[in-house]
């Protein structure tokens, strides 16, 4: 019984003999496919497929002038049999051919004289799978518009770089996701007229699920050092902050994911920076005078991964034009294509050339370092930074 729902596939039948054609026709009508079209050789049929939309081709592999063999090769040159599947019809004495086909990306053969049971088998298995593949490629469009959106809203999650004329410190940010969507994320925050909250974090993975781990864990983070009343800044010290976010992040975590997080504040007034490491790389300190130090900060475990950690806050005093720069490990561990990583080395000499450069001009001359180092090799993690300088 013929399936209604085969009259909306289009097929082509491609044969030199008019008696072969007429009849795969009228088999395909008796199967409900309707919609067939025919061609008595190659240069026929490319010229139809140049000009209309099929969903399968029956293609005779002997044909004078251009055969199947050409068509085939002409089909996986111009990248078409992805899209259009190739079932080719063969006498039984033409199987290396067959294999050939086979080879070049035929989907199915069928041998003369053909069968109305298998016909009606290979052809509905074939445009089954057709579909499938439809379904999916269509769905990878979705998806692609999807991350693209996500990736720009994500983006608009990096704050603009604070850098008024009349305020006593400019932070400049940079982030550049390995993929649609990053685990890395920077941001500041004024809990007061006088204290700036500034940090950085780094998820484990990557993707999409990394991405939403990411905004939580900065969603808790602001929340907390937003609302650290001035009466009680040694309760709400960095180390306080960041064993509060850990242990709401344990919660509800089943997937085990956790984050690598460098959270400071700075004393605006006084210049006082005090800082937890939750197990991120220790930042550069930037001198006024020139010179770039790392600071010592022994990290602890990320958040999210174990519930009782506890962070050890510390402190040091910032001179006016010193700052602060604070990064993720898709700077240093970026590769070229012989797997050479660009290293602590070529950061700190980086940082060295350009430690006073104003505005951005520090994070753009670390970006045009690291570019420079992989050339054309892919990006395979995300790379953030953040630069903090108090002017006193």
């Amino acid at each position: 019984m013929a399936n209604p729902d085969n009259a909306s596939f289009a097929i082509l039948v491609v044969d030199d003999n008019e008696d072969n054609r007429e009849i795969l026709a009228a088999r395909l009508g008796q199967l409900g496919y309707t919609n067939v079209a025919m061609a008595s050789g190659g240069r026929e049929a490319l010229d139809l497929i140049e000009r209309a939309p099929f969903d399968l081709v029956l293609l005779d592999v002997m044909m004078p002038g251009v055969g199947g063999i050409e068509v085939l090769e002409t089909l996986r040159a111009k990248r078409r049999l992805a899209s259009l599947p190739v079932i080719m019809v063969s006498a039984a004495s033409e199987q290396e051919s067959v294999v050939r086909s086979i080879e070049l990306g035929a989907e199915d053969y069928l041998q003369k004289p053909v069968n109305a049971t298998m016909l009606r088998a290979r052809v509905g298995a074939t445009l089954e799978k057709k579909r499938l593949r439809d379904d999916a490629r269509e769905r990878m469009v979705e998806l692609g518009h999807e991350l693209a959106a996500a990736r720009e809203l994500q983006l608009g999650m990096v704050p603009l770089d604070h850098a008024r004329d009349d305020s006593p410190v400019h932070i400049h940010f940079l982030l550049a996701p390995a993929r649609e969507l990053g685990g890395d994320l920077c941001d500041f925050l004024f809990a007061d007229e006088d204290t700036v909250w500034t940090g950085l974090g780094d998820v484990s993975g990557k993707g999409v699920a990394a991405a939403i781990f990411m905004a939580r864990t900065w969603s808790v983070l602001r929340s907390l050092a937003g609302r650290a009343p001035r009466a009680t800044l040694e309760e709400s010290d960095p180390g306080r902050v960041l064993a509060a976010t850990n242990r709401e992040l344990c919660k509800a975590n089943e997937k085990s994911m956790f984050c690598s997080v460098f959270l400071a504040r700075l004393h605006l007034r006084t210049g006082l920076l005090e800082y937890a490491n939750a197990g991120h790389l220790p930042p550069y300190l930037l001198r006024a005078d020139g010179s770039v130090e790392s600071i010592d900060s022994k990290p602890a475990l990320p958040v999210g991964a174990m519930p009782e950690t506890q962070y050890a806050a510390h402190s040091l005093q910032l001179r006016a034009g010193d700052g602060l720069f604070i990064y993720s490990d898709g700077v240093t561990e970026a590769a070229d294509v012989r797997g050479a990583q660009f290293g602590e080395a070529r950061l700190r000499a980086a940082l060295t050339d350009h430690v006073r450069a104003q505005g951005r001009g520090l994070l753009d001359a670390v970006l045009d370092r690291v570019h420079a180092h992989t050339r054309e090799a892919p990006q395979t993690d995300d790379i953030a930074a953040v630069t903090l300088r108090w002017r006193g």
